[in-house]
């Protein structure tokens, strides 16, 4: 299988002249796409163009449909510290037949859910391995089977006002697929084409109920409803916003139904959740932008101490495990302007949310350090060694810290494994040979 997805890809660089422009800062992913078109597709075209700006993006993709190439669009969901989302809908509002794949850090289903609804051919989430983007590119190249010919086909006779071959389409489709839920929308799409609302809306119908969790006949089903029932029009816009919960536009729409309907409290409740929705995207692009600016002043703990401040701020109550390393940085900063007991408070924000983190205990012990509480400091310590006794193994300074803490503590059977570490790694610290042979002598 993997040979007939490498061979289309291979057809796309060689026969159609196919080109590939990337929009991303990750250099990462631009090594791993450049490997896979070139060292296992093996095409000798220079057919990939990598820029790290929407901005020099958009000006590529721009002189390309200018001289009429085939290309496929990558781009990040976030780039610049900014979501990608509005340069997507204003690509495809431009260039409807473009294809566009998006590389996202996450899964989560009501994101893939709205990419797909304003658009996108497919969605990569990275570290993506090389079969992936093979698979995903071949799938974008020629969607696979004679089902996906034929829809190609009935869309571009609808699209020419060619009704009777589109029809003659989308029952072949049936033939070959009953019920299938493309053919059925083409059919509807015929009908509503030649003013045969009533036989569109079954199309429609049995399109939806054929794939429950299908986005597009549900959106057919809005449009068909809009301005003749407003009951279903809205009954189709609900599922859709259970479908794909991101949609704050659509959230706006549900509400001023309701609100030109008196019906206040229900639409107070659909834009809260839009106003909460385009928050939650503007909070992130505050998040991202301030964290870029925290690493590139990383030197500096005041200015880092600042930034990883406004991040934390920004993210509020939307703080997961996945942003420890956050708090491990600004603890960082601020131990190094001497702000320990800040630090220990910091530390215990994030074992709230990640009480069984070993590095959070050990950095907290760290801060205790700082300030002289050697006692908290091992309380610290053992924590993190009984939430993971081998944490420190792998780093000669954190074993030489507990070491020395442990051995001040006098508690010398938590302090010799730590120095025996030490020199496991590193046969020529001297200062961990003084300390084990000193501890060895006092336990006889």
């Amino acid at each position: 299988m993997a040979g007939k997805y490498d061979s289309i890809v291979y057809d796309y660089f060689e026969k159609t002249n196919g080109s590939i422009v990337l929009i991303s800062e990750d250099p990462l992913f631009k090594r791993m796409l450049s490997s896979t078109i070139f060292k296992i597709i093996g095409t000798k075209r220079d057919c990939l163009s990598a820029l790290e700006t929407v901005h020099a993006g958009l000006k590529k993709v721009q002189a390309m449909h200018k001289t009429g190439q085939d290309f496929i669009v990558f781009i990040e969901r976030m780039i610049g510290g900014s979501t990608s989302t509005d340069t997507i809908m204003t690509l495809k509002r431009l260039l409807p037949d473009l294809k566009i794949i998006v590389l996202v850090g996450e899964t989560k289903r009501e994101n893939i859910a709205f990419f797909y609804e304003i658009g996108v051919s497919n969605v990569i989430s990275k570290p993506a391995s090389m079969n992936n983007i093979i698979e995903k590119l071949a799938f974008t190249v020629k969607p696979q089977g004679k089902l996906s010919e034929y829809m190609h086909l009935g869309k571009n006779c609808l699209a020419a006002g060619k009704l009777m071959e589109a029809m003659q389409i989308a029952r072949k489709v049936l033939e070959l697929k009953p019920e299938s839920p493309a053919g059925l929308m083409l059919k509807g799409d015929v009908h509503m084409a030649q003013n045969e609302l009533d036989k569109a809306l079954d199309s429609y119908h049995r399109a939806h109920e054929s794939s429950k969790i299908y986005l597009e006949p549900i959106k057919k089903l809005v449009e068909a409803y809009r301005g003749v029932d407003e009951d279903e029009m809205l009954k189709y816009m609900k599922k859709l916003d259970r479908l794909s919960p991101l949609n704050a536009q659509r959230k706006t729409e549900i509400g001023k139904v309701h609100a030109r309907r008196r019906e206040m409290d229900k639409a107070e409740v659909y834009f809260d959740q839009a106003i909460e929705t385009v928050t939650r995207e503007a909070m992130g692009l505050i998040s991202a932008v301030a964290e870029t600016i925290s690493e590139a002043v990383a030197d500096d703990p005041g200015m880092s101490e600042k930034y990883l401040t406004k991040v934390l701020e920004a993210k509020g109550s939307r703080l997961d495990k996945e942003d420890i390393a956050l708090f491990n940085k600004l603890g960082i900063a601020l131990r190094g302007q001497g702000k320990w007991r800040e630090a220990i408070d910091n530390y215990a924000s994030a074992l709230r949310i990640s009480p069984e983190d070993e590095g959070l205990h050990y950095n907290m012990g760290m801060a205790y350090y700082d300030g002289g509480d050697k006692r908290r400091a091992g309380q610290c310590f053992q924590k993190a060694v009984d939430h993971n006794p081998d944490f420190y193994k792998a780093s000669e300074t954190v074993s030489m810290n507990l070491g020395s803490l442990f051995a001040d503590l006098r508690e010398y059977e938590y302090a010799i494994p730590c120095f025996e570490n030490v020199l496991r790694l590193n046969p020529e610290n001297a200062t961990a040979a003084r300390k084990l042979a000193a501890l060895k002598a006092a336990v006889g």
